[in-house]
């Protein structure tokens, strides 16, 4: 009996601890699911938690709407969640909800931006990296093909977002500075209603300012709009990679977008690629470090902690590697 005892007691040693409970119940919050970026991240999540980690993900679609981002985050504890690893754009709403949570000993961390002053971690990209990056790249590469011609710059997306203005409007516009200090900067126009409002800002911008040749789209959805309205207005134009009318760069590099980005006559050259393999498992290796108590359930103000982003670019990144890059991170077949 006594050596029978002492098996069990190696084995218990042994065995990892979330194995001796049930498996841990994660919830997986995207703001949009429709988006490939947030499809690929939460089916890498499930698939990293379960073989590294044998816990279960339950993916939280926001739909892009706080209404239903604020009735997830009441699903955490009405389905009995270990943890939650949330994407939330209405703070405040939510607020009661996952103070709630947090005194009841459920794991928190959030996604691309701090929570309020909730204090749980926080997972991020590092699109600041890349945005200072392709806003040096492009200043470099206009200087080059027209060093009398002064850059001006504008960027459409989010100017009252405050991480979208850290991570991408303020770090190219200090980008292109690097390059060129003399650089006008025309600020961050106002797309947040989508492809649309990108289109008829361009439109607009052509007119008023035609001497742009900087611009930063700050979105994939965004650029279809920006790629319109220049087209529309006969502009959008390379000559094997030589800048004639503008430069313009993306965020949520994809399928849709390497087709323009490795055509040498777009005006499409550059786009932070967002790799779903690494963000995925980085947020759940977040929820594990806060179960291990290797990173606080809360701190103030809350910890940041930073994944791979990447830069995507005509003039820096062959082409295969930008295949290769795609295919293993969207699981798409791009030749």
């Amino acid at each position: 009996m006594k050596k029978f005892m002492a098996l069990l007691v190696m084995l218990a040693l042994a065995a990892p601890a979330y194995a001796a409970d049930k498996p841990l119940k994660i919830a997986f919050f995207v703001s949009d699911l429709t988006n490939v970026f947030h499809q690929g991240q939460a089916t890498e999540a499930q698939k990293y938690a379960k073989e590294k980690y044998g816990a279960e993900v339950y993916i939280f679609d926001g739909k892009s709407d706080s209404a239903v981002m604020t009735q997830n985050v009441d699903q955490i504890m009405a389905q009995g969640m270990d943890a939650a690893t949330l994407h939330i754009w209405d703070y405040e709403a939510v607020k009661p909800a996952v103070q709630e949570a947090l005194a009841k000993g459920i794991i928190l961390t959030s996604f691309f931006s701090p929570l309020g002053d909730s204090g749980i971690p926080t997972a991020r990209s590092d699109e600041k990296g890349i945005s200072f990056a392709m806003g040096a790249e492009m200043a470099t590469q206009w200087k080059a093909a027209h060093p009398d011609k002064p850059i001006v710059m504008v960027q459409l997306g989010w100017p009252n977002h405050t991480e979208v203005k850290s991570g991408r409007t303020d770090p190219f516009v200090q980008g292109v500075l690097s390059v060129d200090p003399a650089a006008k900067d025309l600020g961050c126009q106002d797309a947040s209603k989508g492809p649309d409002a990108a289109k008829q800002i361009i439109t607009d911008l052509m007119t008023t300012h035609p001497e742009i040749n900087l611009i930063y789209s700050e979105a994939s959805n965004l650029t279809v709009g920006t790629m319109a309205a220049l087209t529309q207005a006969g502009r959008g134009k390379m000559d094997n990679g030589k800048p004639l009318t503008e430069i313009v760069c993306s965020v949520d590099f994809d399928e849709v977008e390497m087709k323009e980005v490795y055509d040498p006559n777009s005006s499409l050259k550059l786009s932070m690629g967002l790799p779903p393999i690494e963000t995925g498992r980085g947020r759940i290796d977040l929820i594990m470090d806060v179960k291990s108590g290797k990173v606080k359930p809360t701190s103030q103000p809350a910890e940041e902690f930073f994944y791979k982003a990447y830069n995507i670019s005509f003039w820096t990144m062959p082409r295969a590697d930008a295949v290769q890059w795609l295919n293993t991170q969207f699981g798409t077949n791009v030749q």
